[in-house]
């Protein structure tokens, strides 16, 4: 029940920010503490991180700090300009660390470095997970590199738009929402162009929507054939159909995908929805992949699901604890 689309457009985002989290307070630390050993030493004291008085060494033309020149130092070193007490504070308190995060995610993402590397990791992605409909479709290799630009930006747009909504600003969010939805919406008119066929619209299609259970069904594979349990074709075909279904009919989709991200940012207590999402419908779904895979392989699906949930759930916890994320309100919305 909770299904790869889970992990990869919830989990794998959850772990960037959290990534980023630590970053950012590691770096306010570094700063904080390269800012009181500039003051001692301006002062003619030693830092603190160094014990004792190192000597001086000329500073490289490459200058680290800003610098401005006002009027003649009579040391002929020019001022380092810097903020009053008053005006560090402000600028601190106007952005929260949660603030930080989201802009240094958009920043980077709309850097040219930060798109050729969501790129690089969009196609990798699709190349594997698309790698039966790319046997099916036998493109040359001009037309698959395209096709797996497209598709690709399509299967990992939902990372980011998980990472944009719960690092946004309440009266941001819509905004975010909408021009994900147009974005997508243009790679969908895109693909059904370069196609080019009513059936090969509807195969790609087919298979788009059945993305997540086609990624989760990648990773048993693995961890069946590591048990020494291995799935056969059929197998696979069959949970594939299972889970896509089990996802469908329970709401999963409708509630933790596309929009449904929306709600679930803007209201608080995601940990708790999830886990009550994945208790619902885990009898179903066992009843079904029981009369697909044997026993011993339905424990190893049983352990793989229930680590999974272990994995979201925990990285979650973890902004929600440090961010008051999860639905909850940034600062500027109480």
């Amino acid at each position: 029940m909770c299904t790869e689309d889970m992990k990869t457009g919830f989990f794998v985002l959850m772990a960037v920010a959290i990534a980023l989290a630590v970053m950012v307070v590691m770096g306010m630390g570094k700063i904080s503490n390269l800012e009181s050993e500039i003051a001692e030493l301006e002062e003619g004291r030693p830092a603190k991180s160094s014990g004792e008085a190192r000597p001086s060494t000329p500073r490289p033309a490459g200058r680290v700090l800003p610098t401005k020149s006002e009027g003649s130092a009579k040391s002929g070193r020019a001022a380092v300009k810097t903020e009053s007490p008053t005006e560090g504070e402000a600028a601190k308190a106007e952005q929260s660390p949660e603030e930080m995060i989201g802009a240094l995610m958009k920043a980077f993402s709309e850097s040219e470095a930060g798109q050729k590397m969501e790129q690089a990791e969009n196609i990798k992605r699709a190349k594997r997970v698309f790698k039966p409909l790319l046997a099916e479709f036998n493109f040359s290799d001009e037309e698959e590199g395209h096709f797996l630009a497209l598709a690709g930006a399509e299967a990992g747009s939902d990372d980011g738009l998980w990472g944009k909504l719960m690092f946004a600003k309440k009266e941001d969010r819509e905004t975010v929402m909408q021009e994900w939805e147009d974005a997508s919406a243009q790679r969908q008119r895109e693909m059904e162009s370069f196609l080019n066929s009513g059936e090969d619209w509807k195969r790609y299609q087919d298979y788009e929507a059945r993305l997540p259970e086609y990624e989760q069904v990648n990773g048993l594979r693995e961890a069946m054939e590591d048990a020494g349990h291995p799935l056969n074709e059929d197998q696979e075909s069959q949970l594939v159909e299972v889970m896509h279904s089990n996802r469908v009919q329970s709401g999963i989709s409708q509630r933790w995908e596309g929009r449904g991200v929306l709600n679930q940012v803007s209201q608080p207590g995601i940990v708790q929805r999830l886990e009550t999402d994945w208790n619902a419908g885990q009898g179903e779904l066992n009843s079904g992949v029981s009369q697909i895979l044997s026993p011993d392989q339905v424990q190893v699906f049983n352990v793989a699901q229930k680590e999974m949930l272990e994995e979201v759930t925990q990285g979650l916890g973890f902004v929600e604890a440090t961010f008051n994320r999860g639905g909850g309100a940034t600062p500027d919305d109480e």
